[in-house]
């Protein structure tokens, strides 16, 4: 069978590669010898004693590129060396020597490289060290070969001085060189523009370099006194460098200028007859040696801060934990885009992280975290800008407005819903919010978590679904947070005593019950009054009181506010029962059980008299601490009521762990029971449950008599609602039924119209 699809993958993916490596090595071979051809014509053997060129430019270059990309070219720069050493007349011992030697300095380069890299942490401490003790071996171990190969007797000092110090010099000065070209490329060494602060600089170190080797070229003609520091004045030249010019430049204007003064010196110490001064061509190589030397230290040193000036950046731009760019990295990348580029923000939410992270502990919230970043990639498309963890348990991905962004988001759920079903999300079970903002634009960029911390908290209000997509601008969002901060600074103000931006009112809402209807029974609502007069029903600020934390202090606040006026109050002693609401975080507090104790002590209520009612939907962040306060208050007398039953995902398990005495239906329940089966059903299997357990059903939001109708059938004779009584001002209510009135029904109409209070 013909294959019409072309040469194997494997063979595809081979091919290109072994034409890399030969292409390399023949690079390398072709360099090595450029380099020693240019240092030969430039720098030639100084002398018969000095039978060396006072820098070989070739075997360092050899070494940076092997530090950069490993042992890939060591066979090409042996060729070169070998045919090298053969093109001049070396005998065939001292072309293995000096060959073998090459190659033992570079698989020692290698080596060297690896084991710093393995037992030395700092990335400051490799650097220093690398390089100067690659010089001290390659310049050790080819001053033996020179020594062998070119002293027929006991060998001259100069002729040992001069082979070290042309080595050692070489290799600290054009090893780094190479290896940061080859890792970094020529973008390195970029002149900066013509704008830039650094151009006066960068030419004043240029003249200030050629004015030193001008003067050092005269040195001969001026005064000692003048002519000893000269050297010294060089020897600057590449510390100045380091501080006055770009970062990567140092690395390459340093080596030509040691090129350049190594020539001004062979200029200088050679007279008209072409004898070198040998001891002072000497003398000049050591002070070259040592400007090398701290050069390569001091260019070192501000690499190291630089490159750890860097790593902080990133690490102030990304998150530790995933990867991810944090909210400052989303910020940025947001804020350098084009302002007129519109773009859409996709955000998933750990409900509750803290408290999950309590239960089940640090790590395996980290996993799950980790889990949804890996999510986040595999799904992104390749026009994403930027995918960020902004805080714990809140991730943002920003998209191209022509991304289809609705479309990733669906993806992007998806997504999640796979993961939990092939059990990677497997904690997960507080469902993920997803959210979708439209219209984000670069002057957005640092209001981001905010913006999707309101969109989250409104995608907690769709059941089921917890998907919220807002099409309006994202500023209404933001102004939405600004008003959620103000309201929290109210509300803390109220607690403390200062009612000047507004105050807390207490309702309460009469229950009938039809076998006993000289029961009289209450509910207690909460509403806030702003300073102008509006007033607000309980889910407009209950809701951002539980968000931040205040729902124990508004819970106690209420208790001992409701039993105060009760107890004191004439009319409170007709009340049979009264409800008030608590939150999950008091009814799993450790104080609860002493704060009820001493309000009922305090106020002279009854314990029996007093209901408690929790919500169904609310999150209990220590059941076991709940339960026992549970037991408690049971023993106590105090009655127990699950509000809005059936609404969330708790119900059956809130009846195993807490010994209620009554039910609450919710409203979407009982509003449509008249038309619809399916709601009756539920409200039967309630019936039997309550039945079962000895407790009451209270059916909310009545409304009809029709309503009232069919529930009796149902098995339901407790009722609370519109069509009931509106909610009513507490002192309104206890005058009510201190002058002897039930206050349900048409019999309190106008009181009803006075109050023009918010549902309950």
């Amino acid at each position: 069978m013909t294959n019409h699809h072309g040469p194997p993958k494997s063979l595809k993916a081979a091919t290109p590669g072994w034409k890399l490596d030969c292409q390399r090595g023949l690079m390398a071979f072709v360099g090595w010898w450029l380099a020693a051809l240019l240092v030969s014509g430039l720098l030639p053997s100084m002398s018969d004693n000095l039978p060396i060129s006072p820098l070989w430019v070739a075997n360092s270059l050899a070494y940076g590129t092997v530090l950069a990309i490993g042992v890939k070219p060591v066979p090409y720069f042996t060729m070169a060396a070998l045919t090298w050493n053969l093109a001049r007349g070396d005998t065939h011992l001292e072309v293995l020597v000096g060959t073998a030697a090459f190659v033992l300095l570079m698989f020692f380069v290698v080596v060297f490289s690896s084991l710093l890299g393995r037992y030395v942490e700092r990335d400051r401490a490799r650097r220093l060290l690398r390089v100067p003790i690659i010089a001290l071996m390659s310049a050790t171990l080819f001053t033996f070969v020179g020594v062998w190969q070119f002293s027929n007797g006991r060998p001259a000092p100069e002729l040992i001085i001069g082979l070290w110090l042309s080595e050692a010099t070489s290799v600290l000065l054009f090893t780094p060189l190479a290896r940061q070209w080859l890792r970094h490329g020529v973008q390195t060494w970029a002149l900066p523009e013509v704008k830039s602060r650094q151009l006066p600089m960068m030419l004043a170190w240029s003249a200030l370099a050629i004015a030193v080797l001008v003067l050092i070229s005269a040195m001969e003609n001026m005064p000692w006194v003048l002519s000893s520091w000269l050297p010294y004045l060089a020897l600057v030249m590449p510390i100045l460098a380091v501080y006055l010019l770009p970062v990567g430049l140092p690395r390459l204007v340093a080596p030509l200028f040691m090129l350049a003064w190594t020539l001004v010196n062979l200029n200088l110490y050679t007279d008209a007859a072409g004898v070198l001064d040998e001891t002072a061509m000497l003398q000049g190589q050591m002070i070259l040696f040592t400007a090398a030397l701290v050069g390569f230290l001091s260019i070192e040193a501000v690499h190291s801060y630089h490159r750890a000036n860097r790593r902080l950046q990133q690490a102030s731009r990304q998150d530790g934990l995933t990867g991810l760019n944090n909210d400052l990295g989303m910020t940025e990348s947001l804020a350098g885009r084009k302002v007129d580029e519109p773009h859409a923000l996709i955000g998933i939410q750990v409900p509750d992280i803290d408290d999950l992270a309590t239960l089940i502990g640090l790590d395996e919230v980290h996993a799950l975290e980790c889990c949804i970043a890996e999510t986040l990639r595999e799904t992104v498309p390749t026009g994403c800008v930027a995918s960020a963890r902004l805080q714990p348990g809140l991730f943002a991905l920003l998209v191209p407005m022509n991304a289809a962004p609705a479309t990733v988001a669906h993806d992007l759920r998806d997504a999640l819903h796979s993961a939990d079903q092939d059990g990677g999300l497997s904690v997960a079970r507080l469902e993920l919010r997803v959210v979708l903002v439209e219209s984000i634009e670069s002057h957005d960029a640092r209001h981001l978590t905010s913006i999707l911390l309101m969109a989250s908290a409104r995608a907690a209000t769709r059941k089921g679904e917890h998907f919220y997509h807002h099409h309006g601008e994202p500023e209404q969002l933001i102004e939405a947070h600004r008003d959620a901060l103000y309201l929290v600074g109210y509300l803390r103000d109220a607690l403390a005593g200062e009612t000047h931006s507004g105050s807390f009112e207490i309702f309460a809402q009469p229950i009938l019950d039809l076998r006993q209807p000289e029961v009289i029974r209450a509910e207690i609502l909460l509403r806030w009054r702003h300073a102008d007069g509006r007033l607000l029903g309980a889910g407009d600020f209950l809701p951002i009181a539980e968000r931040f934390g205040l729902m124990p202090r508004l819970d106690a606040w209420v208790l001992s506010k409701v039993l105060s006026i009760l107890s004191m109050h004439p009319g409170g002693e007709r009340l049979d029962e009264v409800a008030i609401n608590i939150s999950g975080d008091t009814l799993a507090g450790a104080d609860l059980v002493s704060l009820l104790s001493e309000c009922l002590a305090r106020y002279g209520w009854p314990s029996d008299r007093l209901c408690l009612e929790i919500t169904e939907s609310m999150v209990i962040h220590d059941v076991q601490v709940a339960r026992e306060n549970v037991r408690q208050l049971h023993t106590l007398g105090i009655c127990l009521a699950i509000d809005d039953f059936g609404t969330g995902h708790a119900s059956f398990s809130y009846l195993q762990d807490f010994p209620v005495q009554k039910l609450k239906i919710d409203g979407r329940f009982t509003k449509g029971i008249v038309q619809r089966g399916i709601d009756r059903e539920i409200v039967r299997s309630t019936c039997a449950i309550a039945d079962y357990l000895g407790a009451r059903v209270v059916a909310e939001f009545i409304e009809t008599s029709d309503q009232m109708e069919v529930l009796s059938q149902l098995g339901v004779h407790c009722f609370q609602g519109y069509g009931i009584c509106r909610p009513i001002p507490l002192e309104v209510y206890l005058e009510g039924l201190q002058q002897g009135r039930s206050m349900i029904g048409m019999e309190f109409a106008q009181a009803q119209q006075q109050c023009q209070t918010p549902g309950g």
